[in-house]
């Protein structure tokens, strides 16, 4: 009895690596051209929703060791930590944590941020662009590198739009 939910812990681990892979080639097909009814939108949340269940997944199988169970297959090790999902829209971000920084996925699909103070605002040129002079502050980067200067609590970033600015801002100057 007092092993049941060691089995029970196993078998979930196991079929969430199962809904893992499912989901998983649903989006390397939309990554690929084959779209069919998924909308931009819904493939976000579907890369976001396997980053989830890939941590989730992680700490499953930290529990395994906890409780000392020593899976019997070489199917059940989890893979290594993921990427967060990167966002397929371009324009700005900030971090789901609240730190400040302003984060911008621009058109040529680099990434770049600066700490978000007023003066940053006056800087933007338009809404997929910062001028030269801000984006010195982190340098182009790709998405890799960009996830690892933040921490794990700022993913998935929050995206912003048009109307954000005036509020953000707002903030910005209160905190000032």
């Amino acid at each position: 009895m007092e092993d049941d939910y060691k089995t029970r812990m196993v078998e979930e681990f196991r079929e969430l690596k199962d809904r893992i892979n499912k989901i998983n080639d649903i989006i390397e097909k939309y990554n690929n051209g084959e779209r069919e009814h998924i909308s931009v939108r819904e493939a976000s949340l579907m890369m976001v929703q396997s980053y989830i269940m890939q941590v989730y997944a992680l700490v499953l199988f930290d529990r395994f060791t906890v409780a000392g169970i020593n899976p019997e297959s070489d199917d059940v090790e989890p893979e290594e930590k993921p990427l967060p999902p990167e966002p397929q829209s371009h324009g700005f971000f900030i971090p789901r944590d609240g730190s400040p920084y302003l984060i911008l996925h621009d058109m040529d699909d680099t990434w770049s941020y600066v700490k978000n103070k007023p003066g940053v605002m006056s800087k933007i040129h338009n809404w997929t662009e910062l001028t030269y002079g801000v984006n010195l502050f982190s340098g182009y980067c790709n998405w890799s590198e960009l996830v690892q200067d933040f921490q794990d609590s700022a993913f998935p970033l929050i995206p912003l739009n048009f109307s954000s600015m005036p509020a953000i801002a707002k903030a910005l100057a209160d905190n000032d």
